[in-house]
């Protein structure tokens, strides 16, 4: 049974706890805009089409991968899908992001920071009050970020799983916060009761699901709304939406999972940090905000605001630069600067795929530096 903890431990997992990153200080290419990507050859961007298919075969050997896209100067170079009990051998297929949704969360706090409507440095409780968060009074958005927070016993259940082909079992309702009485297994002691903010990393989507509500608060309108309108449509998303269990009844989304979208839209996030925040000639998410969070965070040099990072050398073979969105199941979005890359892989199974374990496969195709 996947529980939040479960699929909590499986994203950290998955993501092999990677080290740090910086954003390269060379301007990056702008991507497609609102539009479609650009396709283009791996040739013409000095890539081995023999090493991309060797890649390619490799992540799709299990039999649970959807598909796998690599970006490249902008321009969608490479890319292959494959159907399985689960998916469907097309571009347009939306996989679930899990874990990964928290990067498209901390996009969303960047885009409000970027409009002036809220300060990362600003105490949760200026926009959402603890004694309906959970919080200690202390907390400010920039724990929630980090995962410093300290925790909280008042939680959303974790994303659903995508079902099978042949399951129409109609989808759930969207879930809503509940009051636990004590914190999901693996926990520290005290979490979400007594560990006080900015004192530990802790692993947990939580927290994160409440920058949801931060954000409702400071926008005018919904989360959802305020990502599907201020950072989907910006970016020109095609195949981008949530599970319907993934929005509660207020129209707030799960940071912590529930997207559902293609490997191409996952391309898009990437993109636009390499980017530093430039997409389609507007700055959609300010370039300081973009750097400080794919550079670790005080207490974990592996982690930055709800992305992976790789300074460290925690994902074998990989750039130290390298950052990345990870949810479980092997769901990823890999940014490489010094390579002026992307690459986004999706899918699911019953096997977990560690970053680790994905750059083995994909490590062979980047280019000399």
């Amino acid at each position: 049974m996947l529980t939040r903890r479960t699929l909590l431990a499986s994203a950290a997992a998955t993501a092999g706890l990677a080290g740090c990153a910086t954003v390269s200080p060379a301007l990056a290419s702008a991507g497609p805009g609102r539009g479609p990507w650009k396709h283009s050859t791996p040739e013409a961007h000095g890539l081995s089409l023999a090493a991309l298919e060797a890649a390619a075969a490799q992540l799709a050997a299990p039999g649970e991968r959807q598909g796998l896209v690599v970006i490249r100067h902008g321009e969608l170079v490479f890319e292959r899908y494959w159907a399985n009990a689960w998916a469907r051998a097309v571009p347009e297929w939306r996989n679930v992001s899990f874990s990964a949704g928290k990067s498209w969360g901390g996009a969303m706090v960047g885009r409000a920071v970027t409009l002036g409507r809220l300060d990362i440095d600003d105490l949760t409780s200026k926009y959402h009050p603890a004694e309906v968060s959970g919080f200690r009074r202390q907390t400010r958005i920039r724990h929630l970020l980090t995962m410093t927070s300290g925790g909280t016993m008042n939680m959303k259940p974790s994303s659903k799983p995508p079902k099978k082909l042949d399951d129409t079992t109609p989808p759930g309702p969207g879930v809503e916060y509940e009051w636990y009485k004590e914190a999901e297994r693996g926990a520290p002691p005290g979490y979400g009761l007594t560990i006080q903010p900015g004192d530990r990393f802790f692993y947990d989507g939580a927290p994160a699901d409440h920058l949801a509500d931060i954000i409702s608060a400071v926008a005018g309108k919904s989360s959802h709304r305020f990502m599907m309108e201020d950072v989907v449509a910006p970016l020109g998303c095609e195949n981008f939406n949530y599970q319907p269990e993934g929005v509660d009844t207020k129209d707030n989304i799960r940071i912590g999972g529930s997207i559902t979208l293609s490997c191409r839209d996952m391309a898009r996030l990437g993109q636009l940090y390499l980017n530093h925040g430039s997409w389609g000639g507007e700055q959609l998410i300010d370039k300081n905000y973009i750097r400080d969070a794919v550079n670790p965070s005080a207490h974990n040099p592996a982690y930055g605001y709800l992305w992976w990072l790789n300074r460290s050398g925690r994902t074998p073979g990989a750039p130290r630069s390298m950052y990345f969105a990870a949810g479980a199941r092997g769901q990823f979005c890999f940014v490489l600067p010094e390579h002026d890359m992307v690459i986004a892989t999706m899918g699911f199974g019953q096997a977990q795929l560690s970053a680790p374990d994905a750059w083995k496969a994909l490590g062979p195709i980047l280019p000399a530096v």
